[in-house]
């Protein structure tokens, strides 16, 4: 069978289950995201568990991680499971709405379904639509759920195409969440941005703003993209 698993440098991903396949925008995330110190950790939407996973390899963290999805749920939770972090990684089967914590957070990660008001809804697998569209978890009850849920100090970091991202930015904006990084993806140097990464805190100050190429023009992987994911990845030597 195709895609049951994709096997990184410390850890196998068993994705047969998952509505959604392992994919460059959970990775690109999980490398940028910056962890330092930090000792919890929460993931919203885990799908594969693939976020939650990489932040236990990059930190010492606790780490809860939430799925609505039944099917999903059972995949990530025994992705954790046979995970080297397994004692440190917990997985929910709630809706983030319902989510009932005991603590805050010092990161919450997200690589959250953005196709917005039922557009583009003629994909013909109704899991793989879920995972896709955002009628279970709209933009505003995600800006209301991390506001809820991080430490003042905290950041919320996702990954977004362009146009939901600049929405998303804006809508962030109305419940107290601020621009603290913005990452402008381009999957080649001549084509146009096409993802953002973001990180969100209470704190309304300057953001700084750099910009990310993933392939080189004839489709070879740009260095900056080995050297972000050469932790995670099993790149072939290319010397």
């Amino acid at each position: 069978m195709r895609n049951t698993h994709f096997q990184f440098k410390q850890f196998a991903l068993l994705q047969d289950k998952a509505a959604m396949k392992l994919g460059t925008d959970s990775v690109l995330l999980g490398c940028f995201t910056e962890v330092g110190e930090v000792k919890c950790i929460l993931d919203i939407g885990t799908g594969t568990g693939i976020l939650a996973l990489m932040m236990a390899q990059k930190s010492n963290a606790k780490i809860d991680a939430v799925e609505i999805d039944e099917v999903a749920f059972k995949q990530a939770e025994q992705n954790a499971i046979e995970s080297p972090w397994h004692d440190r990684i917990k997985i929910h089967h709630t809706a983030i709405q319902n989510f009932q914590a005991f603590k805050k957070y010092d990161i919450i990660i997200s690589n959250p379904p953005y196709y917005r008001n039922a557009k583009n809804m003629g994909i013909e697998d109704e899991k793989r639509a879920l995972a896709r569209h955002d009628k279970d978890l709209p933009f505003e009850d995600l800006c209301i759920e991390a506001y809820r849920l991080m430490k003042e100090e905290a950041l919320f970091w996702l990954i977004l195409p362009q146009i939901e991202g600049l929405e998303f930015i804006q809508i962030a904006k109305q419940h107290n969440l601020h621009l603290d990084q913005l990452i402008l993806v381009k999957p080649k140097p001549e084509k146009d941005v096409n993802r953002l990464i973001l990180a969100l805190g209470k704190s309304n100050r300057s953001h700084t703003e750099t910009g990310f190429t993933i392939y080189q023009s004839d489709g070879t992987a740009t260095t900056e993209y080995v050297n972000l994911t050469k932790d995670f990845y099993l790149w072939k030597d290319r010397s």
